[in-house]
């Protein structure tokens, strides 16, 4: 096989683990991690569909550095990481910054020409399907407190986006789920996001089709149970493949997480997040968590991340204020929601969505008003990040 693949590497003993295991399939195009116009122009000359980029594990960030340029000088290289050793803190970044794969050279030599090759065949199939790569949707639900009901609210605007688009695809993910149940649902599947994150390498189209019931037509759910020791370390890196590879696969991702793991969450997700929905009761002590969050999220969210806050049991009669409250928090409400408080429980013990109740309720009316305003610039199709896999070996 004459095709090229780019070699951004400056360790002699990668550079030569690289020509032991591919250069019998491929030609071998060897640069300094200085010299990223040439990159540039060799990815431009020679076609070239992917880029080995080597790690150090003296210097990860300089890595990261220069998987984000090499990411955004060249969108339609696939970008793959090679390293001796690597820990998983070090993984996560590279893959927020473009990789889609890493080899370690300690234990990938009998593997590293079928994963390339794979990698090869889905980058040409992407450049023949798509003229440029799609923005994905991701919408982070969290609360002001364990009291706000964000499962309540997430199953109804993953409902309301399906109303609005039924020829899109969306997956609500409740990852604090209760027995049985997704959100207020009926759980439709044994398949849970917890048996996801541990077979990240089985996530594809056919799998979800078969694994993942449909709740309605393109609405799926799917639940878990993500406790705290999983948002760190080696399962927080799988949970951020699992829902990456997601992301891909739908539209739409709806997630709900509970309050006190809200932090974590965005230091998972934030870079990757298009939308953070922050639902709030109006009480003096959700304002009050509201401004502490928005103050912290700023390092944590993407420059195309919008933030939205909503007031969840809203009432214009109350003492506390609109304006009082936005004065506190330092912006505008995003949406103001009242209790309704019957058709809540009409929905809520019947198990269906809002948007199945025979009446008309004003918190479904204000919900999908709100949801197209939201959405309706969202460009539909699968996501621009690649299927990371995890490298379980050769961590620190």
């Amino acid at each position: 096989m004459s095709e090229t693949l780019i070699c951004v590497v400056e360790d002699v003993g990668v550079r030569v683990w690289l020509e032991r295991v591919l250069e019998d399939e491929w030609s071998l195009e060897f640069v300094s991690a200085s010299d990223l116009s040439r990159v540039s122009r060799l990815a431009s000359a020679s076609g070239a569909k992917l880029a080995l980029v080597a790690i150090s594990e003296d210097d990860p960030e300089k890595a990261v550095k220069l998987f984000s340029a090499l990411h955004q000088s060249n969108p339609g290289v696939t970008l793959v990481g090679v390293a001796r050793h690597i820990s998983q803190d070090a993984l996560l970044q590279v893959m927020r910054a473009g990789a889609r794969d890493c080899l370690i050279t300690a234990v990938d030599s009998d593997r590293a020409r079928e994963r390339v090759q794979s990698l090869v065949n889905e980058a040409a199939a992407e450049r023949q399907q798509n003229g440029e790569q799609k923005r994905r949707s991701i919408t982070l639900v969290v609360g002001a407190s364990s009291v706000v009901d964000t499962r309540f609210f997430a199953q109804n605007l993953a409902s309301e986006l399906n109303d609005l688009y039924p020829e899109q695809r969306v997956l609500a993910v409740d990852t604090m789920a209760t027995e049985n149940h997704a959100f207020y649902f009926d759980s439709l599947s044994r398949l849970s996001l917890n048996d996801l994150v541990n077979r990240t390498d089985s996530i594809d189209e056919s799998f979800v089709n078969t694994a993942l019931e449909e709740c309605r037509p393109g609405l799926r759910l799917l639940s878990g149970q993500i406790m705290a020791d999983q948002l760190s370390g080696d399962t927080a890196a799988d949970l951020f493949i699992a829902i990456s590879r997601l992301a891909e696969l739908f539209d739409h991702l709806i997630i709900r997480v509970v309050e006190h793991q809200s932090a974590d969450w965005l230091k998972i997700l934030g870079a990757d997040l298009s939308r953070l929905m922050i639902v709030a009761n109006p009480m003096v002590e959700h304002v009050q968590y509201v401004e502490t969050m928005l103050a912290g999220t700023a390092q944590l969210l993407g420059s195309n991340c919008q933030t939205n806050v909503v007031i969840d049991g809203f009432d214009k009669k109350a003492t506390l204020a609109l304006a009082d409250m936005e004065k506190r928090m330092g912006t505008q409400a995003s949406l103001k929601l009242p209790l309704d408080w019957l058709n809540r429980l009409d929905s809520i013990n019947a198990g269906v969505p809002l948007s199945a109740l025979l009446r008309r309720s004003s918190y479904q009316k204000g919900l999908a008003e709100f949801a197209k305003r939201q959405y309706s610039e969202q460009s539909s199709g699968a996501g621009a990040l690649g299927f990371f896999k995890k490298r379980a070996a050769g961590k620190e």
